[in-house]
């Protein structure tokens, strides 16, 4: 029996949606059972965040990142702390809006004080860096001109 026409068309269309849902799936699938890949999530963080540089700053980077790691940790723990307490705030019965104000001021200062150590790390690797090196920085693509 031939199948021709529309009725291929559409056979084939069905055959090729069906494979595309199951690659999805076992996508899925494969990446809950490997869960998130190796290193700690402050090498997860700065990985997401060097993508704009070269290799050898890049290079430079993670390891400027592994000698500041306690610095670091650090700081990340003390903005989780800070947002905690913010949240804290904003269900706190009754409402204090002085108290969820200075939460805020806190939460800004404890984020300042994690980029200024991560702006320190960058700094150091550009400023090793070769004038060949620096001039094949790119800013990353994204919603922002």
């Amino acid at each position: 029996m031939n199948i021709r026409g529309r009725l291929a068309i559409g056979l084939i269309v069905v055959v090729f949606l069906s494979l595309a849902a199951n690659l999805v799936v076992a996508g899925f699938v494969v990446a809950r059972i490997a869960g998130p890949g190796p290193g700690s999530d402050i090498e997860r963080i700065v990985a997401m965040g060097i993508r704009a540089f070269p290799p050898e700053i890049q290079q430079a980077i993670e390891q400027g990142s592994r000698a500041k790691h306690d610095e670091l940790r650090t700081r990340i723990d003390a903005v989780q702390q800070a947002r905690k307490r913010m949240f804290e705030a904003m269900r706190a019965d009754p409402f204090d809006q002085a108290a969820l104000e200075a939460a805020y001021a806190d939460l800004r200062t404890q984020t300042n004080d994690l980029q200024q150590v991560g702006q320190e790390i960058v700094l150091d690797a550009i400023a090793n860096a070769s004038p060949d090196v620096r001039s094949r920085i790119r800013p990353p693509r994204g919603p922002f001109p």
